[in-house]
């Protein structure tokens, strides 16, 4: 959001923090930076994984939709092949971009939340650190953007609720219409995002026109795959329909909380989520969050799915520092 123009005169106290801020940020992005270098580095030192071959060849036949998925995940395949042709460096290129985005998106959201450079670092190391995104950033999948679209939520939520300004209403719906039209299973973190806004006293952003603004975004750009769904009888609702009973009925779900701990996060970093959600009930500012987090969590074990259908909100939960703490 840009910055709105003042006459008033910048202090040296501002000077410093502004000074202080950019340090921090280039530490971020230096941090960032060198996990996409590692990434890169060894990404073509293995062959396609299977996942990868379906999406290059739906990159060949863009659609609006397909059978195992949304669109934008082989749209983004498609310029990659475009511009890198069958490399296994340049066709993954795009999933660790999105991973280091999440790293340096995760500092940002540690330092909006109170926390001073140590916070900060150790957000973004704890991120790029846990299994799960590890391993998101050596394959070319649609969970590699779906998390990168949570994390931007999570982000845009805390920079609403900071700063009060509706306007960021824009920014929430438009990343919710891009996790639509990449994962599905964004739903279940729409449910939580819906329970928080109800459930605490940011419901009074139901009276503001830029939420509903917000909602119009996402449905116009989800709207091309809706389409896609109604002409094709909704194949792909059917399909994850017949792939959650296969997982079921050979115990794909089972260790839930245990991967949740071990490979989501890793048992290191576990501390600090669990803080952080703590203090996020506590905080009547921040409490949507926490419903951000626990409501999906809590469904996708309900509904008895594959543990690392949530990996998703690892970012959020490590973005629990508290200014005079850290």
């Amino acid at each position: 959001m840009l910055p709105f123009v003042t006459d008033r005169p910048i202090s040296p106290a501002d000077r410093s923090l502004a000074s202080t801020a950019r340090r921090d940020t280039a530490l971020l992005m230096a941090i960032a930076a060198s996990f996409a270098l590692i990434h890169i580095l060894t990404s073509g030192r293995y062959g396609f994984d299977r996942d990868e071959l379906q999406f290059l060849s739906d990159a060949r036949h863009l659609d609006w939709g397909f059978v195992a998925y949304p669109p934008l995940t082989p749209f983004i395949e498609h310029i990659g092949f475009s511009l890198f042709g069958l490399s296994l460096v340049g066709l993954r290129l795009f999933s660790v971009l999105a991973q280091a985005i999440v790293i340096l998106v995760s500092g940002l959201m540690a330092r909006d939340l109170g926390g001073n450079r140590l916070a900060q670092v150790t957000t973004a190391l704890s991120v790029g650190l846990s299994g799960v995104l590890i391993i998101i950033s050596t394959v070319f999948q649609y969970t590699s953007f779906s998390y990168l679209w949570w994390t931007l939520v999570c982000w845009f939520t805390i920079r609403l609720l900071k700063s009060e300004n509706p306007r960021w209403w824009i920014a929430i719906g438009t990343a919710i219409g891009l996790g639509l039209l990449t994962k599905y299973s964004i739903a279940f973190f729409i449910a939580g995002l819906l329970a928080g806004l109800i459930l605490t006293h940011a419901r009074r952003y139901l009276r503001s026109m830029w939420l509903w603004c917000g909602v119009a975004i996402a449905l116009f750009l989800f709207l091309p795959n809706i389409v896609w769904l109604m002409r094709h009888d909704f194949v792909s609702y059917h399909m994850l329909q017949h792939i959650h009973a296969r997982d079921v009925g050979e115990g794909r779900s089972n260790g839930y909380w245990t991967y949740q701990f071990l490979l989501d996060v890793n048992p290191f970093a576990a501390p600090l989520w669990i803080a952080g959600l703590i203090a996020f009930f506590r905080s009547s500012r921040y409490r949507m969050l926490a419903w951000m987090y626990v409501l999906p969590v809590v469904l996708f074990w309900i509904n008895k799915v594959r543990f690392y259908l949530h990996r998703r909100g690892v970012a959020v939960r490590h973005d629990r520092s508290r200014s005079g703490r850290w």
